[in-house]
């Protein structure tokens, strides 16, 4: 009788028992991009992504899963989420969709997805905000618009080796240069407002050390012509020293920006990208500076061996290119040259194009 009792009393707790390992077991993340869900009994929210205690095959282990790859978490057994889940997975879902859309070639409504993501909250330091900038890179090159992410280009630039992860959009081509750092479809080429937006990027994002400060002191005065800075340290690293040297095609001293276009032009085997910036800012510097007509018509030859590289140039510094060679040869009276470049110009990108838009 006693036996009897003791098992009525010890099956229903051991039953509930198994039953409340269920339900608990049962708890299901959902991933996204075809991914298998994982069974939770644990979950919270951090910087990078949900914190996880996922149950497979009777052990229990500790995952991370990125924001933008969770569609959903189950709720608990209340009905609720941990504290920040919904609104992590809220911002995820635009970067995902951002990200979903640049892979499939739609780069305007990737780009909207992008920007939609920062308004939301995203931190361009986080890893979402990465993914996001990189993404409105992306977009922008992709739009033949590579002037309109200057300040996004320079922080990917900044970011630490590996951070950007190319297989969330595998069907782009690689970003940044190996050896110097710099994203090559995005020369320091920009219009007022494109400047003032990269000038807003930097204000946002502080440089994360000295090189970083100076690259981007660098690249505004490229943006500007300004010229090279009094002081730029010694020992540069590649992209600086580069674009110091681009600086130096607008210096004052005339013997000084000869010296650095020679220099530049005589690496017979740099790559198209950098012969193509080397190329515009010689040709920029030289018209910017001079007065005699044979060396203002020797900068627009710099400017055209750009516009021949064609699709191997950077669309922004073609046209970039393009116009000013126009200007250039109206001011010098060739103006049937002028014409022939201009309808070059027409032909590329109309809207811009229009005799009132050349600066």
């Amino acid at each position: 009788m006693r036996r009897r009792s003791i098992l009525a009393t010890t099956v229903p707790i051991v039953l509930a028992a198994s039953l409340a390992s269920l339900a608990t077991a049962d708890r299901q993340l959902h991933r996204r991009d075809g991914a298998a869900p994982l069974v939770v009994e644990r979950v919270s929210a951090s910087s990078g992504g949900v914190r996880a205690t996922v149950v497979a095959e009777g052990l229990r282990f500790e995952r991370l899963v990125p924001w933008d790859r969770v569609a959903s978490i189950d709720p608990d057994e209340a009905g609720r989420l941990e504290a920040g889940i919904a609104r992590g997975i809220e911002k995820g879902t635009l970067v995902w969709r951002g990200r979903s859309r640049m892979n499939r070639g739609d780069a305007v409504l990737a780009r909207a997805a992008f920007d939609s993501a920062f308004d939301a909250g995203v931190l361009p330091g986080s890893e979402l905000g990465s993914i996001a900038i990189e993404g409105l890179v992306r977009a922008a090159i992709a739009a033949g618009d590579g002037s309109r992410v200057l300040g996004e280009a320079t922080l990917i630039s900044e970011l630490p080796a590996g951070l950007v992860e190319p297989s969330r959009f595998p069907r782009g081509d690689r970003l940044i240069d190996p050896e110097t750092g710099l994203v090559t479809s995005v020369p320091p080429v920009a219009d007022d407002d494109d400047r003032s937006r990269m000038l807003e990027w930097f204000r946002r994002v502080p440089a994360r050390d000295a090189n970083a400060s100076l690259r981007r002191l660098l690249l505004e005065r490229l943006v500007n012509g300004s010229g090279p800075p009094e002081e730029s340290g010694a020992n540069l690293a590649g992209g600086e020293r580069f674009l110091l040297r681009l600086t130096e095609l607008d210096a004052e001293d005339p013997a000084r920006r000869e010296r650095t276009r020679r220099t530049l032009l005589a690496a017979a085997d740099a790559p198209v990208w950098k012969a193509a910036w080397i190329r515009f800012f010689a040709g920029r510097g030289t018209i910017a500076r001079e007065t005699d007509p044979e060396l203002r018509m020797r900068g627009v030859l710099d400017l055209i061996h750009v516009i021949a590289l064609e699709s191997t140039a950077p669309p922004v510094l073609r046209r970039a290119s393009l116009r000013l060679a126009v200007q250039t040869l109206r001011e010098l009276g060739r103006s049937e040259s002028a014409a022939t470049l201009e309808s070059i110009l027409i032909a590329e990108r109309a809207d811009d194009a229009l005799p009132e838009n050349l600066p």
